[in-house]
């Protein structure tokens, strides 16, 4: 008996069937080969709570000018309405 070549698979059971056939062949085979590399081994994981920490010094950052520019708007709006009201005072 001789092997037979893919040619001749996708021959007999159909072309329809042999494309996924092929495919789903093709994702269990990647899938199922480990790609761990031993260098990617050796490197060791920061502690969680070091990257929790940094996680929050970074949000503090983000919030605090935040913060700030906040606090400018309302002071800003808040000059602008009084400015408005002196406005219409004086053309009463």
């Amino acid at each position: 008996m001789r092997a037979m070549c893919m040619m001749e698979v996708f021959m007999m059971i159909g072309y329809r069937r042999a494309i996924p056939l092929s495919i789903l062949v093709l994702m269990i085979g990647m899938t199922g080969c480990p790609r761990d590399n031993p260098a990617e081994q050796a490197q060791s994981s920061p502690p969680r709570s070091a990257v929790d920490q940094a996680v929050r010094q970074s949000v503090d950052t983000i919030q605090t000018p935040m913060g700030k520019a906040r606090g400018v708007e309302e002071t800003l709006q808040d000059a602008a309405s009084r400015t408005a009201d002196r406005a219409l005072e004086g053309t009463q």
